[in-house]
């Protein structure tokens, strides 16, 4: 199955809100993506986390998360490891 969305937010109603690279561009986006996630209200695509890592990189991502507090980690080796079964856990 492939994904036509890198993340999806199911508000607003009816359709949600769908997200390209584009959207994933700008750090406080992708913050504001984290709460939403965190509030089950969002999730980030498998394709979705490869882009943000590539972008980004993991130490970046980690302080993004400091900001939202999504993941509850306290050193970059941690965040990382969730992050990794995050994704594993996603549907391929």
């Amino acid at each position: 199955m492939e994904t036509k969305w890198l993340a999806y937010r199911i508000f607003p109603e009816p359709l949600g809100t769908t997200y390209q690279h584009d959207d994933l561009m700008n750090r406080a986006d992708v913050e504001k993506l984290f709460d939403y996630c965190q509030i089950l209200e969002a999730m980030i695509s498998r394709q979705g986390w490869q882009f943000l890592i590539n972008h980004y990189s993991y130490p970046v991502l980690f302080e993004i998360n400091k900001g939202s507090e999504w993941f509850d980690c306290e050193s970059l080796e941690e965040f990382i490891f969730e992050v990794e079964s995050h994704i594993d856990s996603l549907p391929i």
